[in-house]
């Protein structure tokens, strides 16, 4: 058989089986999947995608070289979806259908992150969201994007996993978002490995931020709600220790003040 009676496949570009797939909505199934399509350039495409995929729950947009252009347009989609498409038919309701989005190994900055995270903050505080997981691991939020999600996560009351991973969040960054932690959060689930802490720096609190996590999700908690805390540095540990040697010690020396005054009265 000659070379154009053979079979071959033909590479069609995925910004293309994207136009497809949002000409034709019923492509779209509960969970969509564009890893690796690279369509850093079509972020208004991808937003209309999410638009047009009424039933899909779950979208994965990782390794897409997506920026902050893309991830603004994805935050406006989100806006819409939740707050007005599939808003709630009543106070107190859940709003929209998505519950996860993955945003992981892109290029989106504190920009980008913010937009995402205003998305993300009910108007009405009776109202949920039903967003429950956003990875936004290898991105470059910085210490800003981490602030901006943390005084989202103070409002929104579904999100239960988020993956901040390989982020530069720094010092500021873990502050804000701990803080933002509640007794609500105890089921949390907030990855902050491989991000640079430095716990000799003096301008954060760190002992108000401890204390802060112990009193809203408990000391147990604290390496299970923060995954990669107790990988960071041993100080909050060695506080730890301190803080039960002076305990202890204020102890032991009740009891010493007590015999004393046992000694005293068996005297007279």
């Amino acid at each position: 058989m000659g070379i154009f009676g053979s079979k071959f496949e033909v590479w069609i570009p995925e910004n293309e089986k994207l136009k497809e797939k949002i000409e034709d909505p019923a492509q779209w199934d509960a969970k969509e999947s564009f890893v690796g399509w690279k369509v850093c350039n079509d972020g208004k495409l991808l937003a209309q995608g999410m638009a047009a995929a009424d039933g899909c729950g779950s979208f994965d947009f990782s390794f897409n070289g997506l920026g902050d252009n893309e991830a603004i347009a994805i935050a406006k989609t989100l806006t819409n979806l939740l707050k007005f498409r599939h808003a709630a038919k009543e106070p107190g309701g859940i709003s929209g259908k998505i519950t996860k989005l993955n945003l992981a190994n892109n290029f989106i900055h504190a920009a980008g992150v913010k937009a995402i995270a205003d998305a993300l903050v009910p108007e009405d505080p009776r109202t949920t969201y039903s967003l429950e997981e956003l990875d936004l691991q290898n991105n470059a939020a910085g210490a800003e994007g981490a602030m901006a999600l943390g005084e989202m996560m103070k409002k929104n009351r579904v999100l239960r996993k988020l993956n901040l991973a390989w982020n530069n969040i720094g010092n500021q960054g873990i502050f804000a978002l701990a803080k933002s932690l509640q007794p609500n959060h105890k089921s949390f689930r907030m990855d902050i490995r491989y991000n640079t802490f430095d716990v000799t720096d003096e301008e954060i609190e760190w002992d108000e931020m401890v204390k802060h996590l112990k009193q809203n999700i408990g000391k147990e908690n604290i390496p299970v709600v923060l995954i990669g805390w107790d990988e960071t540095t041993s100080t909050s540990s060695s506080r730890d220790e301190e803080e039960e040697e002076e305990e202890r010690r204020k102890r032991e020396e009740r009891r010493t003040g007590e015999a004393e005054t046992r000694m005293g009265r068996g005297g007279e």
